[in-house]
């Protein structure tokens, strides 16, 4: 017994010790960077023969933008040969990369490459679903036969293989692999099939099951594939450039990364023919030379990429953005990283383009002109310039419904406007009214005689319309709440002057503390004690501030209004409506460069506490069931005498 207590001992002791490095691993791949898809992969690769294999862990990370990229791309197939469309290998090279520099020195390296394409395929859970892009595949962590084969084929491309689509469309239901080119039958498939290939364009395409019922390697053909004859869709029409690219690691964790993104009118033009704004920022850690992708969405619609540009030694960027168009538009910027750091993207900024424009109106004409009438008659008069209202509808930026005791609505804001612009704006518009005809009776007469008017020039005066917009939490009774950023027209700021003249509301005016091309921030909270609008300037400084004391509960309404030129460019970001009933954790330390946290140092020290506790239990128990075994025995010896 006490033998096989100390085996028993031991045998923890042992699995202790491997098990601490393990642990180790475990805390380490619970990480995630700030909003990335995080995913991790083994794979194995065999070295001489098929019984000596090294395995190899693949760290990826997708930054949301380019799963929203491709998330709003048409998923619509006109034919089957539509589906080479959604194979995307540029976003899949620095995949194709990362497995490379294992298989590219080994005996078959393209043979080798494909297998462990498949091997990580492989771990993708198998699910019925809508058709979906490659990344949106690696991202949801599922999809069926067709999205599946779509992935790996992809990732072979990225990697210099010559690849096809095999679809089955006598199966019931249909089914979809990948074909693969070697010039050579395959060397590792499984040893009791029979490689099954296909003959297309004077080449043998292997076949390559991407589904994960099996351990397939290329060359290896399903029971259920047996007998069927494929449709051999090519690849060249797949996509032959991506915005961005998925960052990978190989055998180690990536690195988070940052990028920042500005908006600002220096270099830019707001207000002219061609109206354009300055995008910059920079990423950190400094690299130059990479390509800094940016994402445009215009009023709610998809995701479009506009420009990109290359960092400099600093790691900074700069693009210039037209916009020909009044609306909302939401913009970011984008890098995919370098060495073992994650691609990452910037915050996204909320710009609301709309500026009046004006028109020459013509009334209804009045009856009786005359021939000699000057600038000043009716005839002139009846040419007016009107402001258009703005042709897009109600802008909001924010509109969210919060619930607590404690609510908190925070953002930025800038206002963006050309100084030379605003200096040379007029207060007259100048109209030019044409050449016109006009038959006219002759007073107690049945004579008409034509009168022309020749072509004039007037000058009319016309008044500069503003805009403004607010920050507003509303209190909706009990703990309710809405928090909302918005353009406020006409019917808005009645509301509220009603409620200001009613002491039922509390607003800061920004619009004499603030300048253009400048960012702040502004913060309004209600609570059961009180209600405050702060606004501070870019470096934190309280520039004005307001608080009531919510003694009486008549305050329903809060927040901070800004006006602001028609013609300017407003811009948000960091906008946040939250409830702050408790207290927000401090995030904690992050060392960019080693990827470790203080739980992670402290497993050795807690395996060893862990182990000691174990053993010195093993031991105590021996002791005390030698203890009773003594006494035991005693016992025995004196009833049996």
């Amino acid at each position: 017994m006490k033998k096989r207590l100390l085996q028993t001992s031991l045998l923890v002791i042992i699995l202790g010790l491997m098990w601490i490095p393990s642990l180790r691993e475990a805390l380490g791949t619970e990480s995630s960077f700030a909003s990335n898809y995080d995913h991790t992969y083994t794979f194995n690769v065999q070295y001489r023969n098929r019984f000596s294999q090294f395995s190899h862990k693949l760290y990826i990370s997708v930054p949301p933008s380019l799963y929203d990229y491709y998330h709003s791309k048409s998923h619509i197939t006109y034919s089957d040969g539509d589906y080479s469309k959604f194979v995307t290998p540029s976003a899949f090279e620095s995949i194709a990369e990362s497995i490379q520099n294992v298989t590219r020195d080994m005996p078959y390296s393209d043979e080798q490459f494909a297998n462990a394409v498949l091997m990580l395929v492989h771990q993708v859970p198998y699910v019925i679903g809508d058709m979906k892009y490659p990344v949106e595949t690696l991202v949801d962590n599922s999809g069926k036969c067709d999205t599946l084969s779509l992935l790996a084929a992809s990732i072979m491309k990225a990697g210099g293989l010559d690849v096809v689509l095999l679809y089955y469309k006598g199966l019931s239901p249909s089914h979809m692999n990948v074909g693969v080119y070697l010039p050579y039958a395959p060397v590792y498939r499984t040893w009791w099939m029979t490689p099954t290939g296909y003959e297309y364009d004077n080449k043998t395409y292997w076949m390559a099951e991407c589904t994960s019922i099996g351990e397939w390697k290329v060359g290896d053909q399903p029971d259920l594939l047996a007998g069927a004859k494929p449709e051999i869709i090519s690849l060249e029409n797949c996509e032959k450039s991506s915005p961005a690219q998925i960052s990978s690691s190989l055998d180690s964790p990536l690195i988070p990364s940052s990028i920042s993104i500005n908006l600002s009118s220096e270099n830019s033009s707001i207000g002219g023919g061609e109206p354009t704004l300055t995008i910059s920022g920079s990423t950190s850690p400094v690299y130059s030379g990479k390509s800094v992708v940016m994402y445009v969405k215009y009023d709610g619609s998809y995701y479009d990429t506009f420009r990109t540009a290359s960092t400099d030694d600093l790691g900074n960027y700069s693009l210039t953005w037209n916009f020909t168009s009044t609306g909302t538009y939401y913009i970011r910027t984008s890098w995919s990283g370098a060495s073992n750091y994650a691609g990452a993207d910037s915050e996204t900024l909320t710009v609301f383009v709309g500026s009046y424009s004006y028109q020459s109106v013509v009334e209804d004409e009045a009856p009786g002109y005359y021939l000699n009438a000057g600038p000043d008659d009716a005839y002139a008069r009846a040419y007016v310039a009107r402001p258009i209202s703005q042709i897009v509808r109600k802008q909001e930026f924010l509109n969210s419904n919060v619930t607590g005791k404690d609510v908190l609505l925070s953002g930025e804001f800038v206002v963006l406007g050309s100084r030379q612009n605003t200096t040379m704006q007029k207060s007259e518009q100048t109209i030019t009214i044409p050449r016109t005809e006009y038959r006219v009776r002759l007073p107690g007469s049945r004579q008409w005689i034509t009168i022309t008017r020749p072509e004039q020039t007037i000058t009319i005066p016309i008044e500069q319309p503003v805009n403004q917009f607010g920050f507003i939490l509303q209190h909706n009774g009990e703990d309710n709440y809405s928090a909302s950023v918005r353009v406020l027209d006409d019917n808005n700021v009645s509301q509220i002057t009603e409620q200001l003249d009613g002491n039922n509301a509390t607003f800061i005016n920004a619009s004499m503390s603030t300048t253009e091309n400048t960012w702040y921030k502004v913060e309004a909270r209600m609570s059961e004690d009180e209600i405050t609008a702060k606004l501070y300037d870019e470096n934190g400084t309280l520039l004005k501030n307001i608080v009531a004391r919510n003694d009486a509960m008549s305050i329903s309404e809060s927040g901070i209004m800004m006006t602001y030129d028609a013609n300017a460019v407003i811009a948000f970001k960091n906008l946040k409506a939250e409830t702050i009933d408790q207290p927000t954790p401090a995030p904690p330390v992050v060392d960019n460069q080693v990827p470790a946290n203080a739980l992670e140092l402290l497993v050795p020290y807690i395996g060893l506490t862990i182990l000691l506790a174990v053993a010195a239990a093993t031991i105590a128990y021996i002791k005390k069931r030698k203890r009773v075994t003594e006494d035991q025995t005693v016992e025995s010896y004196q009833q049996a005498f």
